[in-house]
């Protein structure tokens, strides 16, 4: 009887021990499933303030751990895969700063490299053209043969087309900024932080602010009448020009450059044409220091001038201050502007200003923007050759 009795209770004791057994590992998986289910992205940051005309990207995500929802730039909620790592712009700015950003994720170009060879790693040189919307060559096919996970836009104007002819695929509106130049760091920081890699946002935007900072304190010390008369020589003759105020000569006047051209135009992207007789009054009214070339066959131009007898009218082309701008992979100035603009500031000030500039080692400068956001290491002789006129 004792030896039955006490085999019974073995026998209760084991059932107990396995379904305690089974409600633990039922528990264990039912945690995991919801662990799942909820996690967020690492990449996004909360959002602590909301600018006016800027909304940030949203942390809230939809129910599935793929996609997230998001606030674009103009305001929009759009659904997002939850980590993007394919991505195009429709324009040359946002391209521009996405390869800064992150090169490996950029699956479309506006525009071929600048330079023979570009100052591009091979990763990264054979990257598809897929056009560029401000200038009429954008390619939807071609864009969307990249297969990007998203579409970055940078014009209001555009969006509602973008979104009718990308269907499924979500396109971000994006904003760089009125002038092009002085309010950047929403964009960066946004697109920072959309495609998951916001140290490197930061980076650039140390790096920017540091260059307005230097620029803005210089350019303060400068008596005006010490400013440098520019005239911004466009075309293959010369004879377009931008005027004071345009995306394409901001770079010149945020750096205390003052532009000779008296001319106007309703479109702040769009060049004029102007005469050797208006130069020649310009420079008449108050002489013109230097040419800076842009937007151009630029040595062709930089050779057409030099050997031109009309230009050499003027004293700054007898002096030889003609300049062209660096462009290689992408212009420092403009043509497009954009964020090739970061590093322009200093060739910009230093180019005007020399001898006020002289705390600065500008090759220094240019190597160290090039390694961290155009991720490619310079030689002294590369740096030299950015730096100097065509031979």
């Amino acid at each position: 009887m004792k030896k039955q009795l006490l085999k019974f209770l073995f026998t209760m004791l084991a059932i107990a021990m396995l379904a305690g057994s089974f409600a633990g590992c039922t528990q264990s998986i039912s945690t995991t499933a919801t662990t799942t289910t909820v996690a967020t992205s690492p990449t996004t940051k909360p959002v602590t303030s909301t600018p006016s005309t800027i909304a940030p990207v949203s942390t809230t995500y939809t129910q599935t751990a793929t996609t997230r929802t998001i606030i674009d730039m103009y305001g929009t909620q759009i659904t997002v895969p939850a980590i993007v790592n394919r991505v195009i712009s429709t324009g040359p700015v946002e391209t521009q700063l996405i390869y800064m950003l992150a090169p490996e994720k950029l699956v479309g170009l506006s525009s071929a490299w600048n330079g023979s060879p570009s100052y591009i790693p091979d990763i990264y040189s054979k990257i598809p053209v897929i056009g560029n919307a401000s200038n009429g060559s954008f390619n939807f096919e071609a864009a969307i043969a990249t297969k990007p996970d998203i579409v970055l836009e940078g014009k209001t104007k555009n969006l509602a087309t973008d979104r009718d002819k990308f269907g499924t695929i979500p396109v971000v509106g994006v904003n760089a900024g009125d002038d092009l130049l002085t309010m950047y760091e929403p964009e960066i920081r946004y697109v920072a932080d959309l495609l998951g890699v916001p140290e490197r946002g930061d980076a650039l935007i140390a790096y920017y602010k540091q260059a307005m900072d230097y620029v803005s304190t210089t350019v303060a010390n400068i008596p005006d009448s010490e400013k440098i008369r520019v005239y911004y020589a466009e075309g293959n003759d010369g004879l377009q020009t931008d005027a004071t105020g345009s995306w394409h000569t901001n770079l010149l006047s945020f750096c205390g450059g003052i532009n000779a051209a008296n001319v106007t135009v309703s479109n702040t992207s769009q060049a004029v044409q102007v005469s050797m007789e208006q130069i020649y009054s310009w420079d008449t009214a108050a002489s013109i220091n230097m040419i800076i070339i842009g937007r151009t066959s630029q040595a062709s131009t930089y050779h057409a001038i030099l050997n031109s007898v009309s230009w050499q009218q003027l004293s700054c082309v007898r002096a030889g201050n003609v300049i062209v701008r660096p462009d290689n992979p992408t212009s420092w100035f403009d043509g497009p502007p954009g964020y090739g603009q970061i590093l322009g500031m200093y060739w910009m000030i230093h180019t005007l200003y020399s001898a006020q500039t002289a705390n600065i080692h500008l090759s220094d400068k240019v190597k160290e923007f090039y390694s961290k956001f155009l991720h490619y290491d310079l030689t002294d002789t590369q740096v030299a050759a950015l730096l100097s006129n065509p031979s």
